[in-house]
């Protein structure tokens, strides 16, 4: 069996592969400050929930974007699971990174490109929805050619209420006018609107310059809000990135 890592800023995602099946997946907050062995005390009761040994344990794929939570968790992993940490990186990538600077691209736009290119097929347009909004363009060929990288809706309404003094949290639902009569409903307008209405004009710009055949899918915490209110993204996968981690572990040869 294969563990996976998705070290975000916002959420860690687990996730327990059986083969290529996902049977398993869990999400926590990230917390910078977490030792190796929380890491490692988490990790044993996630195994116990799901009734199986840290013995039966192949081997683990991490995409991580938090540098400060590598080495508690490299340490945490290394003392549980005795198969081999592929840590993936734009060194260890598996795809093509045709980019200015491909040593800057986030392990997480890597694995996504990976699954959604073996999954779907390319071109293609990979919107994940985490604590920003990435837009990875995927060429037919399956490289990595490029993409955007916007705020994502909850923290640009956080960064909002922080800002502005009378000002405060609203729950981000879609409102039904863009005319709102609360001071709330402002803030849904301005923000869940306005953010949708972001994600359609960039996607409209990606077809513009690489044609109308371009697919698109999202992934991410919102992505099925997106989904669900922008006609132009017709699919929404929500374990995408999970799905590349064991994607990459397989092409790696670290299970032979």
């Amino acid at each position: 069996m294969l563990l996976t890592y998705d070290v975000g800023n916002t959420n860690i995602v687990v996730g327990l592969f059986d083969g290529q099946r996902l049977v398993g997946r869990w999400r926590f907050t990230t917390d910078r400050n977490r030792t190796g062995d929380e890491l490692r005390f988490e990790l044993r009761s996630l195994l116990a929930e799901a009734s199986v040994s840290a013995e039966s344990i192949e081997g683990v794929a991490v995409a991580s974007v938090v540098p400060a939570l590598n080495p508690p968790l490299r340490t945490g992993l290394e003392t549980l699971v005795h198969g081999p940490v592929l840590w993936i990186s734009p060194q260890t990538s598996p795809i093509r990174l045709d980019v200015d600077e491909p040593w800057s691209v986030g392990a997480d736009r890597i694995v996504d490109c990976v699954a959604g290119y073996e999954i779907y097929g390319g071109p293609l347009l990979i919107v994940d929805f985490g604590t920003a909004a990435t837009f990875n363009l995927v060429s037919r060929q399956g490289a990595l050619v490029g993409g955007a990288i916007a705020p994502e809706m909850r923290v640009a309404a956080q960064a909002l209420v922080e800002k502005a003094a009378q000002l405060f949290s609203v729950s981000l639902d879609v409102p039904q006018t863009v005319i709102g009569k609360t001071t709330a409903d402002n803030i849904r307008a301005g923000v869940v609107l306005g953010f949708l209405d972001l994600t359609e004009g960039l996607i409209r710009r990606f077809r513009a310059e690489c044609g109308r055949d371009l697919r698109v899918v999202a992934t991410g915490g919102k992505g099925e809000l997106y989904h669900r209110e922008i006609e132009a993204i017709e699919l929404y996968d929500p374990d995408l990135t999970l799905k590349g981690l064991e994607i990459c572990w397989r092409r790696s040869g670290a299970s032979v």
